[in-house]
């Protein structure tokens, strides 16, 4: 079974829709016990508490390594300062992760970057404040829904032309779908989708999973490139980071935005709340950052458990469809019929390796969404799978 690239559709045709209006008319399905379908997007990694029999959540993109002890560890001796108010300008974990991210010039990037209450705050927070009034776009129809919501919560109008717009939201790697830009088409395609005056967020989330040369096909990268494009057109571009995935920390969450300039960070956090980070994010940010071994071990096992994981399920089911850069931590799976894909949440979740379903939040009920794990994990997703295979 050769892997088949996933390649979105011009941002001419898609036509995605509403976020809000999407929650509230395919409400059946979602896990609603969290989540109030008439306001809120919701969003996966909600069904885990409720599972008796839990094992793994499938569901997530997270590391399937789960948090660095080391953090852990940071987090454990952060509840001495848990009487004192965290460090208002977040130092030193400010400052590690520019040093981790722009070792070159750690300084200099310091100026531009923001840290926040998961990149959540940070998305909510430019579509504000950092970003050209006026309508939006996507450009997958099929990535993370949190831009959306944003946008559609400040007034916006969502447009299908990223050219006619005046704000573009770029998830690369795209999550869920697994298509990736390489750094020089990133550019050609901000270049020529985006007229002047516009801001670009572009979420970087998932490029860490790349390997040990990450930075290289980054955005972090450009910096140049990205004052070019300010001073010369008026577009803004923003890197979005969630921490989160990467550390397997959801719970505590943790994200980043490097702005153009140092003067967009300082409009931005006019409008943050003071301490939207707590001690034991801090803490067990500045020790994640040390920890290489995580990393390697992360970029060594991560390609391999993938591939595993693809060729058990083509063995079952050999027209079953894989999207997505092979060193991702999750597989995208079309499985040809929305009633498989049903069966195969509904056997996943009971056998406590929940699995999320592609038609919720994302309109293709044929697909399926499930993060790289263990081999014994796995085995006990694809053994509850294999009903559907007879």
């Amino acid at each position: 079974q050769a892997r088949k690239e996933l390649i979105c559709d011009p941002p001419s045709v898609l036509v995605p829709p509403p976020a809000m209006s999407k929650c509230q008319s395919n409400g059946k399905g979602w896990d609603s016990t969290n989540w109030d379908l008439n306001t809120q997007q919701p969003h996966g990694g909600q069904e885990w508490s409720t599972i008796a029999n839990f094992v793994e959540d499938f569901s997530v993109t997270t590391n399937y390594l789960g948090p660095p002890r080391k953090a852990i560890a940071a987090c454990a001796t952060a509840l001495q300062h848990i009487e004192h108010y965290p460090a208002a300008n977040f130092e030193p974990a400010h400052s590690d992760l520019a040093a981790w991210i722009q070792p070159s010039d750690p300084k200099e990037l310091s100026s531009r970057l923001m840290l926040g209450n998961g990149a959540s705050e940070l998305i909510d927070l430019v579509t504000r404040i950092g970003a050209h009034d006026g309508d939006f776009s996507v450009r997958s129809a099929q990535q993370y829904k949190e831009y959306e919501r944003a946008a559609l919560a400040s007034g916006r109008n969502l447009i299908n032309d990223p050219s006619k717009g005046n704000m573009l939201a770029v998830v690369n790697p795209c999550n869920p779908t697994g298509e990736y830009l390489p750094i020089e088409q990133m550019k050609e395609y901000i270049e020529s989708s985006c007229k002047d005056h516009t801001t670009v967020l572009v979420d970087e989330s998932m490029q860490l999973w790349r390997g040990p040369a990450w930075r290289e096909d980054s955005l972090v990268s450009q910096k140049e490139w990205i004052l070019n494009l300010f001073e010369s057109r008026d577009i803004r571009v923003f890197i979005i980071h969630s921490w989160t995935k990467i550390w397997s920390c959801p719970g505590i969450r943790l994200g980043s935005v490097i702005a153009p300039t140092a003067q967009h960070i300082a409009d931005l956090k006019k409008h943050q709340v003071p301490w939207s980070l707590n001690v034991f994010a801090l803490e067990f940010l500045s020790a994640a950052i040390k920890d290489e071994e995580f990393l390697n071990l992360t970029w060594e096992a991560v390609p391999r458990l993938r591939a595993r994981t693809e060729n058990e399920l083509t063995k079952l089911f050999p027209s079953w469809e894989f999207h997505g850069e092979g060193w991702l931590s999750w597989l995208w799976i079309d499985t040809k019929d929305e009633e498989v894909a049903a069966g195969a949440v509904k056997l996943a979740k009971a056998a406590g390796v929940p699995i999320r379903n592609g038609g919720m939040g994302y309109g293709v009920p044929t697909f399926i969404r499930l993060k790289v794990a263990s081999s014994e994990k796995q085995d006990i997703l694809i053994n509850a799978l294999k009903p559907l295979a007879q």
